[in-house]
């Protein structure tokens, strides 16, 4: 594979561990199978800009961090409040009111 093809998938890799993701919840996010994302990561999978834009929605980071291969990526402060809201953009507002007042009974009992 090429040179830019690996220095992607290690990208996808870094920002991904960044967020705390395991590989498996990533690609359970993005509707792909683990060891496909696995070789994409790995530089041994080419994809279509269709996978690509699944990999980079369900990480929840703009397209320009994907492409910035010099940024220095650390790690989430929270990886739960992240995750969590990022599984949150991809509901209805309905599920997200429903969401929200479940969070405001178990919090409203401590």
């Amino acid at each position: 594979m090429d040179n830019f093809q690996k220095q992607l998938g290690t990208r996808l890799r870094n920002i991904r561990i960044a967020k705390n993701y395991s590989i498996e919840e990533l690609s359970h996010k993005a509707e792909l199978h683990p060891a496909h994302l696995g070789k994409i990561e790995r530089g041994e999978q080419n994809f279509t800009i269709n996978t690509l834009n699944k990999i980079v929605e369900a990480l929840g980071v703009p397209y320009e961090q994907i492409f910035d291969f010099e940024q220095e990526l650390t790690p989430s402060a929270n990886p739960f409040i992240e995750k969590t809201l990022s599984y949150l953009s991809t509901m209805t507002i309905e599920e997200q009111k429903y969401i929200y007042k479940t969070v405001q009974m178990i919090s409203s009992k401590k």
